[in-house]
């Protein structure tokens, strides 16, 4: 698949429910966020796998600031996983599974 484009999602996830989206870290095959949604703080990491886009979705005070890393975030025990072919539908799961991560 081909490299995320940062901008692109950030302006997204924006438009589709998130206060405010902040970039952490990008390398070729990921993009790390931080989201904000009312008080919470969201780490949203999207990566391109060989057949489809997914992403990982965490509530930020579950993760030690210094571990906000594309490599790190798939091996936290918290947070949900979403996948999809194209980034708009990935996006609305993003947002899906967030709203749930608040509650």
């Amino acid at each position: 698949m081909a490299a995320l484009d940062a901008n692109t999602i950030r302006n997204i996830l924006i438009q589709k429910g998130f206060e405010k989206v902040y970039l952490v870290e990008k390398e070729h095959n990921c993009v790390l966020f931080l989201g904000k949604i009312g008080d919470f703080n969201i780490i949203i990491g999207i990566y391109s796998g060989v057949r489809s886009l997914y992403a990982k979705i965490v509530d930020a005070s579950k993760v030690l600031e210094p571990y906000w890393k594309c490599e790190y975030l798939e091996y936290v025990p918290h947070g949900l996983y979403t996948f999809s072919n194209n980034i708009d539908e990935l996006i609305e799961k993003i947002v899906s599974k967030a709203k749930i991560i608040i509650k």
